[in-house]
């Protein structure tokens, strides 16, 4: 009996030390910890990380590109003489070899050991209201590999912070992380996540690519180097100048015409010796392959002699996440977590592919980035007449523009589609639509804040947004080349997060956005100098 009442005491006794550790690390602080689940290009790849050979592979150094631009100069003047696609294609091939070529994958979809990120789990317990961490990851992995490694980076902020749950923001590719880890580990812990211009059906670009299909066109061309943002109006003013001078002059529709030229006689050879082996063994950038295009991508890029084993990782996150991403959202929803999902439009996507008039936020489908919504192309809008295609609820979920129909979205209520918002790019007004998402229950859904509609213009010099129903449809909205793009809304708990368009130094990209004004200046002039010589002396021939 002493025996059992000692042991009990001595239970009691622990018990009763461990109680004050315990509430020691409970915050009771009212905000949970945010993680920003970042963009692709959010980790940096080495080679040979820590050693004496250390190198940046991904993103590549400015030098690096300066190196492949001269190592291409003598091949390509060579071309322009003697015409050998061949010789070039040689030289090309092997050029853009040096620089991405030690990505590749093995043949199950894994990184050799030679190539690593150097991401550590975070030790700094401060957190709060415009603070998170900063989660970057290795973009060429099974996205349910680095599922796993953002659920240990979950478990230990929560660690760490003395929370119980956390608040998500995806950008970009990190929705597809985002979905993954849904998929693979559920929502428990989960209070709300933001969706923000993600990949979460795919993205045409890649379907596109790898299928082959590209195009290029000088109207698509010059729209699309129109939107690059810059910091003061007459640097916008400066630059559209000199894309319409060098338009006008014939200079986009001569590079369209040496594109045309390349791209039939070398496509087959960059994407069956290049391409296809380095990025087609990577199963991050096969998760943005959208449904239409999976299968026959497979067919293009794979034959009897690809590992199954990577097939089947290609195979789990396409049909059990992408192509169930309504449910799983849906799942979330109801099991308490609130959802943002935000889509941008109105921008010129990339100029290389069949589907460049796909209305995007420059790189994202909307009707992908919002899971399901129905959008006109870029420049159209839906039929005369249209009606939204569900009416399972009382509201309207068509947007004035005639552009959007998001009655078809998996979460109707819950999606916003910002016109002009250029791809992750985000100013102050971002900032504070989210935090009122994240710590108050104003923006619950898309009708509960008249300020914060489903519908809204991406207003870049008052950084703010405008609900679509209050701006006359023959009235001009700001241009998404004057956009601020600082996103002050999130201090990174990572000191040394790379760069990447959505966390930005002002200063900085003020200088190089300055600095390609000019170049881009030079440029012209030594183009449409050439253009005119090119004209006296074919005036002479003649």
């Amino acid at each position: 009996m002493k025996k059992a009442l000692c042991l009990l005491m001595c239970v009691l006794i622990i018990c009763t030390t461990l109680i004050p550790a315990s509430a020691k690390n409970s915050c009771d602080c009212g905000y949970p910890p945010v993680i920003y689940v970042a963009a692709l290009g959010s980790a940096t790849l080495y080679l040979d990380a820590d050693t004496e050979n250390e190198k940046v592979l991904f993103r590549p150094e400015t030098e690096t590109y300066l190196k492949l631009v001269g190592d291409l100069l003598l091949p390509i003047a060579k071309l322009t003489v003697d015409k050998d696609y061949d010789a070039f294609g040689d030289s090309l091939i092997a050029g853009v070899d040096s620089v991405f070529g030690m990505l590749k994958m093995d043949e199950n979809g894994d990184s050799t050991d030679r190539v690593t990120t150097k991401e550590e789990l975070p030790t700094d317990p401060e957190h709060g209201v415009d603070r998170s961490y900063y989660f970057g990851y290795d973009l060429r992995e099974d996205p349910l590999t680095v599922a796993d490694k953002l659920n240990e980076f979950i478990k230990q902020v929560k660690k760490i912070t003395g929370h119980d749950s956390v608040l998500l923001r995806a950008s970009s590719m990190g929705g597809v992380m985002t979905m993954a880890y849904f998929y693979k580990y559920g929502t428990r812990g989960i209070d709300a996540c933001i969706f923000q211009c993600c990949p979460i059906q795919g993205t045409a670009v890649a379907g596109d690519l790898f299928t082959k299909q590209m195009k290029i066109d000088p109207d698509a061309l010059l729209r699309y180097a129109s939107q690059l943002p810059l910091d003061e109006p007459w640097q916008t003013g400066l630059l559209n100048g000199v894309l319409q001078l060098l338009y006008k002059c014939g200079v986009f529709h001569a590079l369209t015409d040496v594109a045309d030229n390349l791209l039939a006689e070398l496509m087959d050879r960059v994407f069956d010796e290049f391409m296809y082996p380095v990025f087609g063994s990577m199963p991050g950038i096969w998760s943005f392959v959208p449904h239409d295009n999976y299968e026959l991508a497979k067919s293009m890029v794979f034959d009897e002699n690809t590992s199954s084993k990577l097939i089947s990782r290609l195979d789990e996150y396409h049909y059990n996440v992408q192509c169930r991403a309504g449910e799983i959202l849906r799942t979330a929803k109801s099991d308490g977590v609130k959802i943002m999902i935000v889509a941008g439009y109105n921008e010129q996507r990339t100029p290389l592919v069949v589907s460049d008039a796909s209305n995007s936020d420059a790189t994202v489908d909307a009707k992908y980035a919002s899971v399901g919504g129905t959008v006109a192309d870029l420049g159209s809008t839906l039929p005369d007449g249209y009606t939204q295609k569900k009416t399972a609820c009382s509201h309207s979920h068509l947007c004035d523009d005639g552009v959007v129909d998001a009655s078809t979205c998996a979460l109707p209520e819950n999606t916003w589609f910002i016109r002009d918002m250029l791809h992750s790019t985000t100013h102050d007004g971002h900032g504070k639509f989210y935090n009122l998402f994240f710590y108050t229950n104003e923006v619950d859904n898309v009708h509960a804040n008249e300020a914060y509609p489903q519908f809204m213009q991406n207003d870049v010099i008052n950084q703010t947004f405008i609900p679509m129903s209050t701006i006359p449809l023959d009235k001009t909205a700001p241009t998404q080349t004057e956009e601020k793009t600082t996103d002050t809304s999130v201090e990174e708990t990572k000191a040394d997060a790379p760069e990447e368009i959505e966390i930005v130094n002002a200063q900085t990209g003020s200088d190089e956005n300055l600095t390609f004004v000019y170049v881009t200046c030079v440029i012209a002039l030594a183009v449409l100098a050439m253009t005119v010589t090119l004209k006296k002396r074919k005036a002479k021939l003649n």
